[in-house]
């Protein structure tokens, strides 16, 4: 007989697909997600499916976006002359939050 209603073990089970999300965590979020309100666990699931539908390759820098060119291409005040090059979007955010460089 298994422990939980199939809604709540599909979701413990989608939940523990994500990476560092163990079966202990997922059944945490789980039971928040059920203790939630309708209106904030469709939001979760709308912001869950916009990142899917929304989001895309900047044409130019191929930076995660969901407009083309992405901002930071589409930002005059850059160098356009100079560029970095970063293995992934966390380190372009990295170098973002800095504040510092100025390039593309």
């Amino acid at each position: 007989m298994p422990l939980y209603a199939k809604p709540i073990d599909h979701l413990i089970e989608a939940l523990t697909r994500l990476p560092g999300i163990g079966k202990k965590t997922a059944s945490r979020l789980a039971f928040y997600i059920l203790r939630s309100s309708p209106i904030e666990a469709q939001e979760l699931a709308r912001a869950i499916l916009d990142v899917k539908e929304k989001i895309r390759l900047c044409s130019l820098c191929f930076n995660l976006t969901d407009e083309d060119p992405c901002g930071i291409c589409q930002d005059e005040h850059r160098i356009q002359e100079t560029l970095c090059i970063v293995e992934g979007p966390n380190d372009l955010m990295a170098i973002e939050n800095t504040g510092e460089y100025k390039g593309r």
